[in-house]
């Protein structure tokens, strides 16, 4: 988040334009340090969900298009929507866990599309939801505190990183049983190089830490002969989004699930945006700033609608451009509309999706680990360096309370009691339940001058 971050010098403010090649450089620099995610964040989703092939590269091509004009958005400004920053846009990792547990809940003879279509519907009613709440910005605050948001994020890690190892299990499951040792070894590979590059001192080799380690991984797979890099295909070299693709549904207890992922994404929004005004050298207080995060709330909302219109998931500010912004020392939003259509443009080439849904799964599902886990670490982070020690109460209170939530429906059968389907089905949602419990918690242990502060 913020506190950590200082101003930086900059080379190019806000409304400079730097010449073509430094801001193809700049450029450059946030593309590479997104893109992995962008691409990899669809796929999971995708994945938990259940669709075939031909719609996971849909929904991905599409994720990288859309990620671009909603960048577009975000920085250009139209009216009341947008930052006017330079603040990158991509489909967030948040929702993973959420549309996979909504998802089994309907039944198997529903078609996957049609449980796509729905929960993406549901996610465009949030969407709209989070452009009203961009303008109750202060009010949303004082409920999702910093301890609460470290706890979701960090339950939701968690939940993440135990389902990419299932993921990782299966995938040397269903390998030959001569390729085990080597199907097992380039995962392990890939984390390896991973984590040797995230934890360096320059902060390139950290930026470009996911993307090498999955070339990394996917190269010792090929020298292994574990995998083959895909045939060109016959379709056509480009793609074009299409509106309602999925045709959208609703579901209020989809939406009931999706709810606390956009409140927390929405928080986390605000300390990027902050973070990217500190790094910019604009002010983080007063009227001119709380217009701009309120634009980028709200941009954040009508992206996510946006994006389920055209068949993809929520889109959230990414906080790595921001330390991007910092090495570089270029917040112009000229580079920003550069990125966009870098976005745009890799997103219509359709070799691009191709290459990616066919990676190895350990290679894929390794990468993915090693993000899940820094996604609950960035919530311990939080706890430990925003909140006082009612932090470490929240945390310890959610998680056991959420575990214990997760017996509660085998417990109601054990004894035959008869309750709600609806209360089972979110108690079974551990993310759900620890923020309400975190939130709960919290509420009870704050101070009355915090509250009134």
């Amino acid at each position: 988040m913020t506190d950590n971050i200082t101003e930086t010098a900059s080379l190019y403010a806000l409304e400079d334009k730097p010449t073509l090649p430094k801001a193809l450089a700049g450029a450059l620099a946030h593309y590479f340090s997104i893109i992995a995610s962008i691409l990899t964040a669809p796929l999971l989703i995708a994945l938990a969900i259940g669709i075939d092939e031909p719609s996971t590269r849909y929904v991905i091509s599409t994720s990288v298009v859309i990620s671009g004009i909603a960048t577009f958005i975000q920085i250009r400004r139209f009216g009341l929507l947008g930052s006017g920053l330079l603040a990158i846009q991509g489909t967030s990792f948040a929702f993973i866990a959420a549309m996979g547990y909504a998802a089994s809940l309907f039944p198997p003879e529903i078609s996957r599309e049609t449980v796509l279509g729905t929960i993406l519907g549901s996610a465009a009613v949030g969407g709209l939801i989070c452009i009203g709440l961009a303008f109750c910005v202060e009010q949303l605050r004082k409920i999702i505190t910093p301890a609460v948001t470290g706890v979701t994020i960090c339950i939701l890690g968690l939940s993440l990183l135990w389902s990419a190892i299932n993921n990782f299990s299966f995938a040397v499951s269903i390998a030959p049983a001569d390729q085990g040792t080597a199907v097992i070894s380039q995962g392990v590979f890939t984390i390896f190089i991973i984590c040797l590059l995230a934890t360096r001192a320059n902060p390139y080799l950290r930026l470009v830490s996911i993307s090498v380690g999955i070339l990394a991984g996917v190269f010792l797979a090929l020298t292994l002969g574990t995998y083959a890099l895909p045939e060109s295909s016959a379709e056509s070299l480009f793609f074009v989004p299409t509106p309602w693709r999925f045709p959208l549904g609703f579901d209020p207890l989809v939406l009931l699930i999706l709810m606390p992922i956009f409140l927390v994404s929405l928080t986390e929004s605000v300390g990027d945006l902050t973070a990217t005004s500190l790094v910019s050298n604009l002010p983080i207080k007063g009227p001119d700033y709380l217009r701009r995060l309120r634009g980028g709330l709200a941009a954040d909302g009508f992206n996510s609608a946006l994006a389920a219109v055209f068949g993809t998931f929520p889109n959230t500010t990414f906080s790595q451009n921001n330390a991007v912004i910092r090495l570089t020392g270029i917040a112009s939003r000229s580079v920003g509309m550069l990125v966009a259509l870098l976005l745009v443009v890799s997103g219509c080439m359709t070799w691009v999706t191709l290459l990616f849904v066919s990676l190895p799964g350990t290679v894929i599902h390794g990468a993915t680990a090693v993000l899940f886990a820094v996604i609950a670490y960035t919530g311990l982070n939080i706890i430990r360096t925003r909140t006082h020690s009612r932090g470490a109460i929240v945390l310890v209170i959610s998680c056991l309370g959420a575990l214990v939530f997760l017996q509660l429906p085998q417990f109601f059968t054990a004894i035959q009691l008869d309750v709600p389907e609806v209360i089972t089905i979110i108690l079974g949602f551990p993310v759900a339940t620890g923020t309400f419990l975190a939130i709960l918690t919290d509420a009870m242990l704050r101070p009355p001058l915090e509250d009134s502060a």
